[in-house]
């Protein structure tokens, strides 16, 4: 690594570890990156499968961090879990903000599965979409994807591009937790944020 790479991601983590309901914040090495990257992979077989692109988008920079935060850590920009089909359409999301849960109200195809989640499209169109027999006519099928989040602290940071964040697996989220000296206190949450050096 050369010194300008040390300082900048020196500052990162100068930047990060201060912000409100931070608890850690550690550089993964390689052998962390792959134990995270090959408990993502190990899920199949759901019939709704999940995708945490945000998580691959993260272990695909130059660097990621992991940052250990509790519940006052500020909330994500934008939504973190989305429903999509194989065609790219959105057909639900999770609500993180009040613009969001406005837009959502005024429009009449919108519904609320819980207070933090609203489907896009009517709900018996998907479901009546996973039937067997219509699976078998028609593959289009659906997943949930954790999309790659704004990290805008580590964004304004001079000499670092394509910054993304996400959270990882449940089982990856213990493994760091533990990792990083941790126990596995549901009030604690990991959090990757990857980036590039310009």
């Amino acid at each position: 690594m050369t010194k300008e790479n040390q300082a900048l991601l020196e500052k990162v983590i100068e930047t990060v570890t201060p912000l409100r309901g931070i608890l850690d914040v550690d550089v993964l090495n390689d052998e962390v990156r792959a134990k995270v990257t090959q408990i993502e992979m190990e899920k199949s077989g759901e019939l709704i499968p999940v995708i945490n692109a945000g998580v691959h988008e993260c272990l695909n920079r130059d660097y990621t961090i992991a940052i250990i935060k509790n519940a006052s850590f500020r909330p994500p920009p934008t939504a973190t879990v989305q429903l999509v089909d194989n065609k790219g359409h959105l057909l639900g999301e999770e609500i993180v903000n009040k613009d969001q849960k406005e837009k959502y109200n005024e429009d009449e195809n919108a519904t609320y599965i819980n207070p933090d989640f609203v489907l896009t499209v009517d709900q018996d169109i998907i479901e009546e979409n996973l039937k067997t027999k219509n699976l078998e006519e028609n593959p289009t099928k659906q997943a949930f994807v954790l999309p790659p989040v704004q990290f805008i602290e580590v964004e304004e940071i001079e000499g670092t591009k394509d910054v993304v964040s996400s959270s990882p697996d449940p089982l990856a989220d213990v493994y760091l937790k533990e990792y990083f000296g941790f126990e596995d206190d549901p009030k604690l949450a990991s959090l990757l944020v990857g980036f590039n050096v310009e």
